[in-house]
C-alpha cells in the first residue's frame, strides 16, 4: 500500500481508495457528549452560598486556607479561639465602615471558635443563642471557605485566643459563618 493524493490510498493492486475519517455526524456527537459531562461537572460546584453567609458578620469572603496545625491544641475543658491563616479568593461583601479593604490576593488572619469542631456543632454558654457555624466539618489546609466574618477578633472570640501568626498587629477576623466551597 502507498499513499497516492492527499485522502487517498493506493493498493498494490492499482485500486485507489479515499480514506475515511470520522464523519461530521460523529464529531456532532462527541461535542454533544462533552458539553453534557461540562455540564454536569460545573453542577457539582459548590459556591458555600446559603442565607447566613449572605446576611451575618460585615465582610463575606471566599478565602483559601494556607495552613493550620496538625493537631489543634487539647486543652481539656478549655475552649478557644484558634487563627488561621488564609488567601483572599474573593470579596463577596466588602466592610460598610470601609476600614478594612480586602482585595483577592490579601493574606487575612481568621480566628474560629471551637476549631476541632464540625462549624454546625457549635453551641455553648460562653458564645449564647446568636448564629454561629456553617457547614464546614473539618478544616483541610489548600480548601476553599466561604465565611461571614466580624472585624477586631478580639471582641468577638467568647473566650481566649490562640494565635501564632505574624504580624501580630495586622488585624485579626472572627468567622460567623464557615461552609466549605468547590472554588
Amino acid at each position: 500500500m502507498s499513499h497516492a493524493g492527499a485522502g487517498e490510498v493506493r493498493h498494490e493492486a492499482g485500486l485507489v481508495t479515499r480514506a475515511q475519517g470520522p464523519s461530521p455526524g460523529r464529531a456532532v456527537v462527541v461535542m454533544a457528549a462533552l458539553l453534557v459531562v461540562m455540564g454536569v461537572l460545573a453542577a457539582r460546584v459548590d459556591k458555600g452560598e446559603d442565607d447566613a453567609v449572605r446576611n451575618l458578620g460585615r465582610i463575606e469572603v471566599t478565602a483559601r486556607l494556607l495552613e493550620r496545625p496538625e493537631r489543634f491544641p487539647e486543652l481539656g475543658a478549655y475552649r478557644y479561639t484558634y487563627v488561621l491563616r488564609y488567601a483572599v479568593l474573593r470579596v463577596h461583601r466588602s466592610d460598610p465602615e470601609n476600614r478594612h479593604r480586602l482585595e483577592a490576593g490579601d493574606e487575612i488572619y481568621v480566628g474560629h471558635y471551637q476549631p476541632w469542631l464540625p462549624r454546625a456543632e457549635i453551641r455553648d454558654a460562653d458564645w449564647g443563642s446568636d448564629p454561629l457555624g456553617g457547614r464546614l466539618v473539618q478544616f483541610v489546609t489548600g480548601e476553599a471557605h466561604r465565611m461571614a466574618l466580624e472585624y477586631e477578633l478580639q471582641d468577638w472570640a467568647p473566650s481566649g485566643v490562640l494565635d501564632y501568626l505574624f504580624p501580630a498587629e495586622t488585624n485579626r477576623f472572627f468567622a460567623i459563618w464557615t461552609n466549605p466551597t468547590t472554588y
